[in-house]
């Protein structure tokens, strides 16, 4: 019998053997809500809504709610209350950005967006279609508008009603715009291609308001002057918002991010303007908002942002033209958010699990709509519009050193102070500023310090474990013998840091970043570090075993003497980084890339390594022995001495035990890869 086909009946016995005895699979783990945390303490945050499929958009008719779950359904909420039953059901594709993603109610008109799959070639088609609202159902579906030949990507989709009455709907690149040239760019204004990338009215004939867009997850209507403003993803840099002027040419493909120039010529009348504010390193931006609600009269000159990546809730205040924004810090005054500038003017709040909406209803609270968790939450002001005018005549501020009496400290200023063996554990000190300050011995245990500021403070022996550090800053501070243990660092700011025997173990580290620090002994084991950053750091013994290593960056770093013994390298990136005598064992490796990287005498034994890319890097006594190296790239790699299994290289039938194995990991396969790798041998 083929060794192949005998080791898949092998795997595949195992599958019907375990299945057979336990029943039932083990279900995804449910999402963790993060504790939210805002900075204006006389708001009232509670949780509306729960138990949702993936939800995406909201909107209001007959003083109800409809809310569109990815999954293709429509449901309906009375005063918050969920109906079980769907009023419309829809069969999308739901892959990657795919699915139900799109709604405008406009009177007893519902307009959805979605995806499907054409079953001949795998593209993807998106749907503009227009439905009537009867009481109890959406009915009478028409067509208005499609688009097709998409690869699963970029579609955008959000709709908003112009100071004019026009529908206008927003439709992303579909993939496409990446690879083409500028040339090609002008070909998005033909019929042919549908008018991708661009924001296009779904009133007859379909006029082209803007080209240009990348893709989009937020459109408002600024209230008071009409103008219409979107948000714009980026590739890995550049997220952006933008004030959206007719003809207006978001600058895709060619740029992302300002170029404070005129290098883009007009395009058959559409003009090119830089954003209004962009983010240096991608955040997943969504929803955008004018707040327009009496229920916030000190915030009518304010406009919400959402994130995706790393649940932040932004705040930007307009200028008096109400066509750009006004900032206090003068790091945010060149309309950037540059890596290593405090973004602690325009955050707003912190927690949510993956904002995708962001809407006023008809009480004048706002509701924000988070994808993560399948939750829907309110948010309220403590006080009437009546009593606040009394309340900003009387306010007097909160007594920042009566640290025995009281424990909330929002927003106090301690720069370039000492405090020396304080007991601060479990008090709120969101929003202050240590700056400078000497923090020798200090208990912070569970304590709040959301967005505080550390910049070049001295932290020595200090007790960190469980406390709530969501987007803090670290930069260039000075941490020895600190433990961060159970800790939320979410978006947490560490660069240039110097981290002497500090611990993180199981903490919280998504999407934080460590570019150019330095470490000699860092504990990391079973963190969470999704979409965390170290590149260009020096982290030798960095202990990083059972961590989540998903779209993580250690590009050119040192990283010698390292353990990564039962990670997830899910996309993650180590290029050109020194790894010498670093250990791999029993590690999950799915499109991770090694290239030109130093791996000599690196230990991969018993791990899994998926279209993993080794390209000219250097693996000189390497153990690779018990791997499936599945569509691994070796192009120009040294192995000399190494020991390596590549029998299971490119064949079809690896590839099938490779899916299962990495789809069905609550089974173990552990006995039975060791018995499929001697078949192999």
């Amino acid at each position: 019998m083929n060794k192949h086909i005998l080791g898949f009946l092998i795997i595949f016995s195992v599958i019907l053997l375990n299945l057979s005895s336990n029943n039932i699979l083990a279900y995804a783990e449910e999402e963790k809500t993060n504790s939210i945390v805002m900075k204006d303490l006389d708001l009232i945050v509670e949780e509306y809504v729960s138990g949702l499929d993936k939800p995406v958009l909201i909107d209001f008719i007959d003083g109800q709610m409809l809310v569109i779950e990815k999954v293709g359904t429509v449901r309906i909420i009375n005063n918050g209350i969920l109906n079980p039953n769907p009023i419309l059901e829809l069969k999308v594709s739901e892959a990657t950005e795919e699915g139900l993603i799109g709604m405008l109610v406009d009177g007893n008109d519902v307009f959805l967006h979605y995806t499907t799959r054409d079953t001949n070639d795998d593209s993807t088609s998106n749907w503009f279609t227009k439905y009537s609202w009867n009481g109890k159902k959406l009915i009478d579906p028409i067509d208005l508008l499609s688009f097709h030949k998409g690869i699963g990507i970029h579609n955008a989709g959000v709709m908003i009603k112009d100071e004019n009455d026009v529908t206008l709907v927003a439709i992303g690149d579909l993939g496409h715009g990446q690879s083409m040239d500028m040339q090609q760019r002008e070909n998005f204004l033909t019929e042919e291609n549908n008018y991708i990338g661009s924001i296009t009215s779904l009133n007859a004939p379909n006029e082209v308001y803007a080209i240009g867009i990348r893709n989009t997850f937020g459109l408002d209507i600024d209230p008071i002057t009409g103008k219409l403003w979107d948000t714009e993803n980026g590739v890995d840099t550049f997220d952006e918002i933008n004030l959206i002027e007719k003809n207006f040419n978001s600058g895709w493909n060619k740029i992302q991010g300002p170029i404070n120039d005129n290098e883009i010529p007009m395009i058959d009348g559409y003009k090119y303007s830089d954003p209004e504010f962009s983010w240096e390193r991608t955040i997943g931006v969504t929803s955008i908002h004018f707040i327009q609600s009496p229920l916030f009269p000190e915030y009518e000159n304010s406009v919400l942002v959402g994130s995706f990546l790393g649940g932040l809730l932004y705040k930007f205040e307009l200028n008096e033209n109400r066509d750009g924004f006004r900032f206090d810090n003068d790091q945010l005054k060149d309309l950037v958010l540059n890596n290593e500038d405090n973004p602690s003017e325009i955050i707003f709040g912190t927690g949510f699990a993956g904002i995708t909406d962001i809407k006023e209803g008809p009480d004048g609270s706002i509701y924000i709509v988070t994808i993560g968790d399948g939750k829907i939450f309110r948010i309220s002001p403590m006080l009437t519009p009546t009593d606040w005018e009394e309340h900003i005549q009387n306010i007097v501020e909160s007594d920042c050193r009566d640290f025995t009496n009281s424990k909330i400290f929002s927003g106090c200023i301690y720069s370039d102070e000492d405090f020396i063996s304080n007991d601060f554990s479990n008090k709120d000190f969101r929003f202050s500023d240590f700056r400078n300050s000497n923090l020798t011995d200090v208990d912070f245990q569970d304590a709040n310090l959301v967005n505080a500021n550390f910049y070049n403070a001295k932290l020595s022996n200090v007790n960190f474990s469980g406390a709530n550090l969501d987007s803090a800053v670290f930069q260039n501070a000075e941490l020895k013998n600190i433990n961060f243990d159970d800790a939320s660092l979410i978006s947490s700011d560490l660069q240039k840091t110097s981290l002497i025997n500090v611990s993180f173990i199981s903490s919280n580290l998504a999407k934080s970043s460590f570019e150019k620090a330095v470490s000699n002994s860092l504990q990391l084991t079973h963190a969470n570090l999704e979409r965390a950053s170290f590149e260009y750091s020096n982290l030798e013994f960095v202990n990083l075993e059972n961590t989540n290593l998903f779209f993580t960056k250690f590009d050119n770093s040192v990283l010698k003497n390292s353990k990564f013994n039962g990670a997830k390298l899910w996309k993650t990136k180590l290029n050109n980084v020194d790894l010498e005598n670093s250990s791999f064992i029993k590690t999950d490796n799915y499109y991770t890339q090694f290239k030109k990287s130093n791996l000599k005498n690196v230990d991969f034994q018993s791990s899994r390594l998926s279209h993993v890319d080794f390209t000219d890097s250097n693996l000189v006594n390497a153990n690779l022995l018990g791997v499936y190296p599945v569509n691994a790239i070796f192009d120009n790699t040294n192995l000399d001495n190494a020991e390596i299994n590549t029998c299971l290289q490119h064949d079809i039938i690896s590839r099938i035990i490779n899916k299962i194995l990495r789809s069905i990991t609550n089974l173990n396969f552990e006995v039975f890869e060791q018995s499929l790798i001697s078949v192999c041998n």
